[in-house]
């Protein structure tokens, strides 16, 4: 997700033997950035926030070229001449490069579409995101908006390709988009989330100067944006819908399995095949619901996990009435989370974070999410809730979710990884989804160690959280791999995870194998943590432990294990 000028390399492409490795690793950062000005924006880099990702057909080359480019330079620094640290940062970016130009083709076209992290959505994750405190800044949201019609035109230019190579989205997932396209179509210009920044300009701005962007805000919404995302929904709903594949299962496309092959590497990082997956998936299912068998025999319940299930389905008191309610309740949380954190760490970043409602318009389809601080600590973090249907959303796994999403989760980890300051910005803001979703999945079993799970209610919600996350492989897997259909899985979920949502399936046929990443990576730190513990005996101290998972920044599972195994021999 990052680049450069091409012509700047090729006007002096050998030019390693002079350089230092760590301009190199600046210079292919810069290059990231310039590539790609949506990745500058959500890392703290602003300089291109007046601008989108070039999607063209040539700008799609010219960042394959930069990949291919910047490895070959790579390649003319002798691994020996390398210190330990140099050396983990070029095996990062030899594995990141080499694993996006693998998955490129299938990313770019198979998951342009998805009601998660479409392309539609991404510009109002973007925006969001973007700061709001100058004139300048004002002026490069206003930009970005002018932009919207040239940015979709490119999307549909590439949406054109997937159609004529057959790599296409089914039913379920157009019609989840198209129904987004249509709520976001209907906000006027005083609600949409786009203008929310022109309606609480800086007290220090002359009034003159909030009506002049405020009224060239509302005239980009209606002439700019709204013109396009019509152009794209009628593209979607006439030109791309009627080609939608037959099948929820990507191995019905031309090409779709050895697709999904390249989406497990790229997702768990790892070379395990689908079958292995799927199996382990089923001996993981297994194992966690002996242990909610037995937390529930300890509670005195004689009924079976469904019985117990439905009576605290049943349970008045385990269900909200109101999206306030569920805000507060998960705040209330992480307020006796985070005083408890130094029994587990020894380094805590800045937690500037908030939680919040996911927006109307998404509520229905997407699933609850993080968004750590921008590093500079200029836009704050989030915790976005998916507070849909309250009513019917329970509180006894709302602790492992605040553990998951917030602390020490996603936000505490993405944040301690900016603050790394010895460690070059092409480390401090690499990303995986199987360390990431792995650790996050991990840091729900810390609970009990910092200050939650006082219940068996919470502690059965923690265990049916991981065994949600172990359901995925299986259903994942067998959409997938096995041409499982949508009614499959909802039957498997009904039998192995009846407290969640049949939305989570159409995210797993929106997004082939991301849903591996959790239990994957998961997996991977206990295995760890179990070597420490046995390597080190009386010695292991759990904050040791976790700054040696932590403090190189997010890894590749397979690097990540060498660095706690080469420190455990150390």
């Amino acid at each position: 997700m990052i680049r450069w000028l091409a012509v700047l390399l090729l006007a002096a492409p050998l030019t390693c033997a002079a350089q230092s490795i760590d301009q190199f690793f600046k210079d292919t950062f810069e290059q990231e950035l310039r590539d790609n000005p949506e990745f500058a924006t959500l890392t703290g880099h602003h300089e291109y926030d007046d601008r989108w990702t070039d999607w063209s057909k040539a700008g799609r080359e010219l960042r394959r070229e930069h990949l291919q480019q910047r490895l070959a330079m790579l390649s003319r620094f002798p691994e020996a001449s390398l210190s330990g640290q140099n050396r983990l940062t070029a095996d990062l970016v030899r594995y990141d490069f080499r694993l996006r130009l693998e998955s490129d083709d299938v990313e770019t076209h198979l998951l342009r579409v998805g009601q998660l992290f479409g392309f539609h959505n991404r510009v109002y994750t973007l925006i969001d995101r973007m700061p709001a405190h100058t004139a300048h800044d004002y002026e490069n949201i206003l930009a970005r908006l002018e932009k919207t019609p040239e940015y979709v035109n490119q999307n549909l230019a590439i949406l054109d390709e997937s159609i004529a190579r057959g790599m296409m989205q089914p039913k379920i997932v157009v019609d989840r988009v198209l129904t987004q396209l249509t709520t976001q179509m209907n906000q006027d210009a005083e609600h949409t989330l786009l203008l929310a920044a022109f309606r609480r300009f800086p007290s220090n701005m002359p009034v003159a100067e909030q009506q002049r962007l405020h009224a060239r805000a509302v005239a980009a919404y209606q002439n700019e944006f709204l013109p396009s995302w019509r152009k794209l929904h009628d593209y979607l709903e006439t030109t791309y819908a009627p080609k939608e594949r037959p099948s929820d299962s990507l191995s019905s496309i031309p090409g779709g399995r050895a697709a999904y092959a390249i989406l497990i590497r790229r997702m768990t990082t790892t070379t395990l095949s689908a079958e292995e997956i799927h199996s382990l998936g089923e001996k993981e299912v297994a194992r966690i619901e002996a242990e909610m068998q037995k937390l529930v025999a300890d509670t005195g319940f004689q009924g079976t996990l469904a019985e117990f299930q439905q009576k605290m389905k049943n349970d008045p008191q385990q269900h909200f009435h109101s999206k306030e309610e569920m805000l507060v309740f998960c705040r209330n949380i992480a307020r006796i989370i985070e005083p408890e954190l130094p029994n587990q760490f020894r380094h805590i970043p800045a937690l500037l974070y908030g939680v919040r409602a996911i927006p109307a318009d998404r509520e229905a389809s997407e699933a609850t999410n993080a968004q750590a601080p921008s590093p500079d600590l200029s836009t704050p973090g989030w915790f976005n809730l998916n507070t849909y249907e309250p009513e019917k959303q329970v509180k006894y796994d709302k602790e492992s979710l605040v553990l998951h999403e917030a602390v020490p989760g996603h936000v505490f980890q993405i944040s301690l990884a900016h603050a790394l300051g010895d460690l070059p910005d092409i480390r401090k803001f690499y990303m995986n989804s199987a360390y990431t979703e792995g650790w996050a999945l991990y840091a729900e079993s810390l609970g009990t160690q910092l200050g939650v799970y006082k219940d068996p209610y919470s502690r059965y919600g923690q265990l049916a959280s991981e065994r949600f996350r172990a359901v995925r492989l299986v259903v994942d897997t067998g959409i997938h791999e096995l041409g499982w259909t949508r009614q499959q899985a909802i039957d498997y979920f009904a039998a192995h995870a009846p407290e969640e949502s049949v939305l989570e399936i159409d995210r797993y046929i929106s997004m082939p194998a991301q849903a591996l990443s959790y239990k994957m990576g998961e997996l991977r730190i206990r295995q760890l943590r179990s070597e420490a513990e046995q390597k080190l005996g009386p010695k292991f101290d759990v904050r040791d432990f976790h700054d040696m998972v932590l403090r190189n920044g997010t890894l590749p599972l397979d690097l990540l294990q060498r660095e706690v195994e080469t420190y455990l021999g150390s």
